[in-house]
Parts: C-alpha cells; structure tokens; sequence
C-alpha cells in the first residue's frame, strides 16, 4: 500500500477544518486528538509499501503538522476563556454605573417629563457662530439654540424643554445637530455627544456589555461611553 500525501491526510484535513472554523468549543473536533492521530500513523506506517516507503522528511511534516494544528487549538481556547472573563470583569464594572449619568459618543438627549436636557460636542477649532437643532422623533426641528462663538474643545449646552414657539416639549428621545463656523463662514467640524442616566446593565450581547440609558429606546454599548458626569 502506498502513503497518502501529506496534503491528502484526512486527520490532518480535520484539524486544518476545525482550526479555520475557530471553534474553541469543540476541542480538536471528532477525530483530533492525540490517541486517534497516533493510531492513523501507526496504521500508515504498517500499510505502507515496503518498496516506498514514508521518508523521515514526510514522517516529521506530519508530526509538524499536527502539533501546530494543536497548539493553535489550544490557543483558540485560552483566548475564548480571556474573552468571556474579560467581558465579566467589564459587566461588573458596568454594573457601578447604574444610576450615574453618562456622557455617550452619539448625539441623542433625552427629555424628562420636567426640567430641561442637556448634550454636548467637540469642536475641531474655534467658531465664530455655532447653533444647535433639537429634532424630534418625526425629524423636525423643535428648537434652535444659538451658542455664538465657542473656543475649540469641548463644548455643552442646555436645553430648557421648550419649542421655538415657547411651548413645553413632549418628554422623550431627541437628537441634536451642531452647525459651527469660523469668522471666515467657514465650516468648523463639530463631533456631538450625548448624556442620559444608567438604569441598568445588560452583560449579554455580541459587543459586550451595554447600558441602558434613561429616555432613550435602545441600549448603548459600554465601549461608546465617554464619561461620567
């Protein structure tokens, strides 16, 4: 019988799958483990043709082969288990946030039944005339707030609740846009954020933790928060 290439290798083809999928869960797979490879190259070298026989070359490649498939292997797991604690430790630090007010790199502000709300930006350089826009839900403008010139850095406003016709607001979710401008009316880059209180801590979730915030309708991932204030 003559030995099956290197490349041909039913084991090692396992392996280079399993590997390549990157699942930590499954160990070395259905056939990948030690006894099962050392019991294939037994038979190999039992069944091989006395006339061409597997070179040393050939013998260590596959050796090689195996204990790199492993390793990686065994690399996939460790990192699978810093990963889960990792996002452990983060959940429990997430968790001391809950009723802080946070400052999230978005440009959503939420509107309490009474009182105002208040967000903030960063400005690229300084500006001569900067206003912000209160939209609602619907995309309309409720407000204009005009901030007048505003030194680079960052900024933040307040908004008392009430539309440009002096009415209150309904409470709820809002977003804001800057609109900022150098002496020359040139535009100056305005990178908003957003602020709202921790209610609670969701640990579950592709990207980590994640918070939710007061007023605001979906959750914000623990990695856009910014600050607290």
């Amino acid at each position: 019988m003559s030995t099956s290439p290197i490349g041909s290798n039913a084991f090692l083809s396992s392996l280079q799958t399993s590997s390549s999928r990157g699942s930590a869960a499954s160990g070395l797979g259905a056939m990948a483990d030690v006894n099962t490879f050392y019991k294939l190259l037994v038979t190999q070298l039992t069944n091989q043709d006395p006339m061409n026989p597997l070179s040393n070359q050939d013998l260590s490649a596959q050796l090689a082969q195996f204990s790199t498939a492993s390793g990686v292997q065994s690399m996939q797991q460790s990192m699978a288990a810093l990963t889960a604690q990792l996002a452990q430790t983060q959940g429990l630090q997430a968790a001391n946030l809950v009723g802080q007010t946070v400052v999230f790199d978005h440009n959503s502000i939420s509107l309490p039944a009474s009182g105002g709300a208040a967000g903030g930006f960063t400005l690229a350089s300084a500006a001569q005339n900067v206003q912000v826009q209160v939209v609602n839900s619907a995309g309309q403008t409720v407000d204009t707030l005009q901030l007048g010139a505003l030194p680079t850095g960052v900024q933040t406003f307040n908004w008392d609740g009430s539309t440009s016709g002096g009415r209150k607001a309904p409470a709820g979710a809002y977003t804001f846009n800057v609109s900022a401008t150098d002496g020359s009316g040139q535009p100056v880059a305005a990178v908003p954020f957003g602020t709202g209180k921790v209610q609670s801590v969701y640990l579950s979730g592709s990207n980590g933790p994640s918070l939710q915030l007061e007023g605001q309708s979906g959750t914000v991932p623990l990695s856009n928060i910014q600050g607290v204030m």
